[in-house]
C-alpha cells in the first residue's frame, strides 16, 4: 500500500483540526442560548474524532487530497485499493458520528442535538468554502428531501437552527468590529 507523501499528512491534519474548530465555535455559540448547552459543548470536543482512528485516518488523508486536487483542478488516482478503503471509511465514519443522518436507521429518530452539530457540521463546511455567507442553508436545501428524508418537524427544526446560528454568528462578527 502507498504511503501518503508527508505534505499530504499535513494538509489533511491543518485541514480536519481547522474544520472540527469551526465546529466547536459553532456548538459553543449555541450552547450559549440552547437548554442543551452542556451536551452541546461535550459533542464539541468529540466531533469528527473518529477521523484519527486506525480506520478512518489514512484512508481520509487521501479523500482529503483527492479534494484538494479536484479543488484545484489537478489529476488525481487513488492508488490500487485505496478508493474502496477511502469508501469503507466513509461508512465507518457516518455508522459511528450521531451528526450524520446515515447513523440512524431513519434520520427522523435524530435527537436535538443531532440535529444542531449536523447543522454545526454543514455550517463549518459553508464557512471553510466561502459558500453563502458561511450559511448551512443552502446545504439544507440540497440535502433535505432526497437525500434526507427529515418530517416537517425535523425539517422546521433544521432550518430554525441555521437562521439561529447565522444571527449569532453576524451578531458575534458586530461585536468584534467594534
Amino acid at each position: 500500500m502507498q504511503e501518503p507523501t508527508p505534505e499530504m499528512v499535513t494538509f489533511y491534519q491543518r485541514r480536519t483540526i481547522a474544520h472540527i474548530e469551526r465546529v466547536r465555535q459553532n456548538l459553543a455559540l449555541l450552547a450559549e442560548v440552547r437548554d442543551c448547552g452542556a451536551e452541546l459543548l461535550v459533542r464539541g470536543e468529540v466531533h469528527d474524532a473518529s477521523k484519527f482512528g486506525p480506520e478512518e485516518r489514512w484512508p481520509y488523508i487521501w479523500l482529503t487530497e483527492y479534494h484538494r486536487c479536484r479543488w484545484r483542478n489537478i489529476p488525481f488516482e487513488y492508488p490500487e485499493g485505496m478508493e474502496e478503503r477511502v469508501q469503507a471509511a466513509v461508512r465507518h465514519h457516518v455508522a459511528h458520528n450521531r451528526h450524520h443522518p446515515e447513523y440512524h436507521a431513519d434520520p427522523n429518530e435524530m435527537t436535538d442535538v443531532d440535529l444542531i452539530e449536523m447543522v454545526c457540521d454543514w455550517t463549518a463546511m459553508s464557512q471553510e468554502f466561502n459558500q453563502d455567507g458561511g450559511s448551512a442553508r443552502n446545504w439544507a436545501m440540497q440535502t433535505i428531501g432526497d437525500k434526507v428524508p427529515f418530517n416537517d418537524e425535523k425539517t422546521r427544526f433544521v432550518f430554525e437552527v441555521i437562521e439561529q446560528l447565522d444571527q449569532l454568528r453576524e451578531e458575534e462578527r458586530w461585536e468584534q468590529e467594534r
